[in-house]
This record gives C-alpha cells, structure tokens and sequence, in this order.
C-alpha cells in the first residue's frame, strides 16, 4: 500500500508534515514501521509504502494513524493559514500584527477552555481533530493519494464554515472592544473637562455586584436624574451588568472631586473602569471604611 501527500507549494511546510508523519513510526514494535516517509523535491510530494499483512485490519490501522497526522497538522498549519486568509479577503485586514492576534482569538474561540486537569487543549481542539482524524482515515481506505489543499477546500466545507464562523466571531468580539474603548475615552475626557458638582465621594464595594454610595458625610448619595450622561451610561450599558452601569452613570452625574472607592477586589472589571474614567481623582483602598 502506498501513500502519496501533496500540499501546493509550500515546500517547507511539507518538510513539517513528512517529520510529523516520520514521527508516528517511531519506537513501534512492527519493524514494518521502520519504513520512512520520503518528501521529494522535484514534484513536491511525499510517499511511503507499506507491506499489508493478510487482514484489512492492518490497512485501517495504518490509515488511522496516518489520518491522526493529517488532522494534526490541519489544525497546526492549515488552520491559521486559512483564517489569514479569511481575515485578509473577507474583511480587508492588511495589519499583520492586527491579523496575528485575531488569528489567535479565533483560535482560542475553536478550542474552548480547557478544564481542570485536562492537558493546554480545549474540547473542541479535541473533537476537530477527531472528526478530521476520521474524514481522512476514511478517504485513505479507498485512496491512496491526498491533495490536502483541495481536500480542505472540497471535503471539508463543515469544518471551513465553523472556521469561518470564529472568523466573525473574533472580528465582532474586538470591534465591540474598539467600541467600548473609544466610549470610555470619551467619558474619561468629560469628566476632566466637566466641573465637579461633590467634593468626596465614596463607593462601597462588597463585592460582586453589591455597591453603595455615599457623600463626604458618609450618608447616602442621592441620585441626580436629570444628568444626560447617567442615561447615556445607561443606554450603552444595556448589555453589561446592570448594577455597574447604574453605579458608573451615578458617578458621572455627581462629578466628584475625589473618589474613594472601597473594595476587596481591586482587580474587577467594574473598578478598572472607573478607574480609567476618573483618573486621579479616584483612589482604591482595600475593604471598608471604619466609620
């Protein structure tokens, strides 16, 4: 039996793949293993051959393994090269840089989390390779030749759509983050040209989603709902948590002069953003305050 590989003409990604598939017949008990994947210069094709035993076992077994690599380096190599592409033709990305960490995401987004005690790859790396493992196991049962580029662009149109659909995915998440940025720059610069309306200021935060806040006296804030930005913080708002933008649009409306906001997480995404909206007029301290 004789397998024949050919992927455009990408010469050294086909040396990856021959020592990928060189790589499997290492330490196998079947000396018949020993036989090496051979990568030609001239037609830019890699071949083996193996000797069948007297079952169709033998003949599956290799395929199975050979169809493994296939799918491993589909998701190591041809993956990102076909988000590339997708980014560049589809949406008209020409940042390499910009592209390069969509890729990424993209990525991450196929693969999923991986769970605790599991090795660096998500569920769904595993189960793209499996399918692909056993689309490519099957084709090799009754061929002995595979163009991979033209098998991912004709065989593989449910893995390409799935692809593509982390593609948008990816493109959406970071437009929806250029977004926010750029509405969080804009509050950041009204607040540093608006007059303050309080002198203090501070925000109780125990936690999670709990908030209180309270004035200089340390009574209860009352809340000014005739400020535009609180409906504005509001409005863009709608698919955040509903307590912190309530509590970001109450600060606006406000204006303090100084903010002090009590937390025991510093870290949380809610404080950041205020934060980054107030600058130096607000200042994190750890738990609550003693009086």
């Amino acid at each position: 039996m004789e397998f024949v590989v050919k992927h455009g003409n990408d010469y050294p990604s086909l040396e990856r793949l021959a020592g990928m598939l060189n790589r499997t017949l290492v330490g196998t008990e079947n000396p018949v293993d020993s036989v090496q994947w051979e990568l030609c210069q001239e037609d830019g094709m890699i071949r083996c051959q193996f000797p069948l035993g007297p079952g169709p076992q033998d003949k599956k077994s290799y395929c199975d393994r050979v169809g493994r690599v296939l799918a491993e380096y589909t998701l190591s190599d041809q993956e990102p090269s076909l988000l590339r592409g997708m980014f560049r033709s589809r949406f008209g990305l020409k940042d390499e840089v910009e592209t390069d960490a969509l890729i990424g995401e993209a990525v991450s987004l196929l693969d999923g989390e991986p769970e605790i005690g599991e090795n660096w790859m998500g569920r769904g790396r595993e189960r793209r390779l499996q399918k692909l493992a056993i689309r490519f196991s099957h084709y090799l049962e009754d061929n002995e030749r595979i163009h991979l580029d033209g098998f991912l662009r004709f065989r593989l149109s449910e893995y390409r759509a799935e692809v593509q659909e982390a593609a948008e995915t990816a493109i959406e998440e970071r437009l929806m983050e250029k977004q926010y940025q750029e509405f969080m720059s804009l509050l950041k610069t009204m607040v540093e040209w608006q007059e303050a309306k309080t002198s203090t200021v501070h925000v109780l935060h125990g936690g999670g989603h709990a908030f209180r806040l309270l004035d200089e006296e340390m009574r209860p804030l009352e809340q000014d709902a005739s400020d535009d930005k609180s409906d504005a913080m509001e409005s863009f708002g709608e698919e955040e948590q509903e307590e912190e933008s309530r509590v970001v649009s109450r600060l606006l409306a406000a204006s303090p002069r100084q903010l002090y906001i009590h937390t025991p997480e510093p870290e949380s995404q809610v404080i950041r953003t205020i934060m980054g909206i107030f600058g130096d007029r607000a200042a994190v301290y750890p738990g609550l305050p003693a009086h």
